[in-house]
């Protein structure tokens, strides 16, 4: 599995805290708005903290409904429509730090990482401490390989005092730390996510494969163990939880898990490979 799959299970089950598609080891890359904080700013964030005027407070409702129209075309794939509610709402408001995020994410979607950079640095020159700006650039940064980079901007937004989303921010981390092939790090990261958030699924499966690749197969099971005893299990953290349990020496547990996944998803490739005995078929596994 590559890494969106998960924090696509993370965005699903805290869709109010982190609304899209982020990563995770198995899923692979894609669309931020969950490695992506949502992209809205108050009232305090737009400058001093004193009182908006009538006008100030036009503009910013005017901004953030831009923003939101320029998200919806975003998630539809709609790239070059929404850039151009961005760019409508920072003719109107040119220091909107979401907007940089927001066409960062847009650019990344395009395939020009040289303009999204742009962006997310010229966010950070106006909100240097916005946690949303750069938990979002150091997904940026690990999607381009530039871990140490990422790593950097990752703690930076964990460092903010009071800041909302940690949870989201240990499991970027953690997926980042994975794919630069420091699993150890990686590891404690996710448990430090874990433990503000037992109930994540995309944390106990990356936790698991995480525990998987450290020889540690009888905690793994632990953990992907709590997903798919609950509504978020898939195809995929059942093919996870079987082919754990067989390295663990659990086969009633993986004999649970593939009748499961024979059940509720017979049309899977992991159904069929499951059905045809081919519990070694690395298509189906990429980790």
């Amino acid at each position: 599995m590559s890494s969106s799959m998960l924090l696509n299970l993370w965005a699903r089950s805290r869709v109010a805290v982190w609304r899209g598609a982020v990563l995770a080891l198995l899923m692979t890359g894609a669309s931020l708005l969950g490695g992506c904080a949502t992209q809205t700013q108050s009232a305090a964030e737009m400058g001093s903290g004193a009182a908006l005027s009538t006008q100030q407070t036009d503009v910013l409702k005017r901004v953030q409904v831009r923003l939101e129209l320029a998200e919806g075309y975003y998630q539809r794939g709609q790239f070059q429509v929404a850039l151009e509610e961005v760019n409508k709402a920072l003719a109107d408001k040119s220091d909107f730090v979401p907007a940089y995020t927001m066409r960062a994410l847009i650019y990344t979607a395009m395939n020009d990482s040289a303009k999204a950079q742009a962006n997310y640095r010229e966010a950070l020159r106006l909100a240097p401490t916005n946690p949303d700006a750069l938990h979002n650039y150091g997904w940026f940064l690990c999607q381009q390989r530039r871990y140490p980079e990422s790593f950097a901007q990752f703690d930076k937004a964990l460092s903010i005092p009071n800041y909302r989303y940690p949870v989201r921010t240990y499991l970027a981390l953690g997926v980042c730390q994975y794919r630069a092939g420091d699993w150890a790090a990686s590891e404690g990261t996710l448990k430090k996510g874990f433990a503000l958030d037992p109930g994540s699924p995309a944390l106990a499966t990356n936790l698991a494969v995480v525990l998987d690749r450290l020889g540690k197969p009888k905690e793994a099971l632990f953990y992907i163990a709590r997903v798919n005893g609950g509504q978020y299990a898939s195809a995929q953290s059942l093919w996870i939880g079987i082919l754990i349990a067989r390295k663990a020496g659990n086969p009633l547990e993986a004999a649970q898990w593939t009748n499961q996944l024979e059940q509720r998803f017979p049309d899977s490739r992991e159904a069929i490979a499951a059905q045809q005995g081919r519990f070694d078929d690395s298509t189906l596994l990429n980790y």
